[in-house]
């Protein structure tokens, strides 16, 4: 984590130094603290390739995902946003279609209490899963995903509750992506644990999204980005802050359960293998 400190200090310590005439790019302060620095380091890597003069700062305040795509679709103070893509999504902004994680968000692990392996033990296909009660943040796009697979899905919206409702038998099972669960599980000890034998798995892309008039930044993004995955550099950083998390979720040896996911642009491009993670 420090060495990943040092890198962003390094790529927007490049971008703020003697910039002060130069535009403003404001990205939202993440809500919790414990989020990775990683996108914050990909986009100024990817401005400084694409020879972008930006100021690339963050929020004066922290914000939570939804209202920061309210202020970037609003023009209010928001500039770039990182998130899931969808169809509704794509509508009202400008998204571009470099998936920043590789799909890994779409790889989920289930989180569990010690108790339960032994039920989930009997769990091979979708069908069975959707015998066992999970729980997913109420109005998430994974809640959508899941529920359209058939799996009985309850929560609320914060990702704490869910923990709790977790701990108090509200549901068997609480789905998280691979590069979110080893810290969640290490915060709970023994009381949750990951489930040892299954792997969800379904297409989903998080883009950088802009708005829909700031089509020459966006350009630029894209175009730095994509010198980045033709001269290693996108894959460098990819595996400085991930591959701990995928060696350790052993994608290869668990079951993984396919799932559709409505919410996918037609756009996304899925024909692009050097884009996603492949176990």
């Amino acid at each position: 984590m420090y060495q990943h400190y040092l890198l962003l200090l390094l790529f927007l310590g490049v971008f703020s130094s003697g910039l002060s005439a130069s535009t403003q790019l404001i990205y939202p302060q993440p809500a919790q603290e414990s989020d990775s620095d990683y996108p914050q380091v990909l986009l100024a890597k990817a401005l400084q390739t694409a020879g972008l003069d930006y100021q690339f700062i963050p929020s004066q305040d922290p914000i939570v995902q939804s209202r920061a795509l309210r202020q970037l679709e609003a023009n209010d103070g928001i500039d770039v946003v990182w998130t899931m893509t969808s169809i509704e999504r794509e509508k009202h902004l400008l998204p571009v279609r470099i998936p920043i994680f590789k799909g890994l968000y779409g790889w989920r692990l289930l989180m569990i209490k010690p108790a339960s392996q032994t039920k989930l033990n009997q769990i091979d296909t979708v069908s069975a899963l959707a015998t066992i009660p999970l729980l997913q943040g109420q109005g998430w796009p994974d809640t959508y995903v899941l529920q359209a697979n058939g799996l009985r899905v309850s929560g609320t919206p914060q990702t704490q509750d869910l923990f709790d409702m977790l701990l108090r038998d509200r549901g068997i099972a609480f789905p998280r992506s691979i590069l979110e669960i080893w810290t969640e599980q290490e915060n709970y000890q023994s009381d949750l644990v990951v489930e040892k034998q299954l792997a969800l798995f379904y297409p989903t892309a998080m883009y950088f999204f802009f708005r829909p008039t700031d089509t020459k930044l966006a350009a630029g993004i894209e175009s730095g980005l994509k010198q980045m995955l033709a001269n290693g550099e996108f894959d460098r950083l990819f595996t400085a802050y991930h591959q701990q998390a995928i060696d350790k979720a052993r994608l290869f040896e668990r079951k993984v359960l396919p799932l559709w996911n409505p919410l996918l642009p037609q756009l996304t491009p899925l024909e692009q293998e050097r884009y996603w993670y492949r176990p």
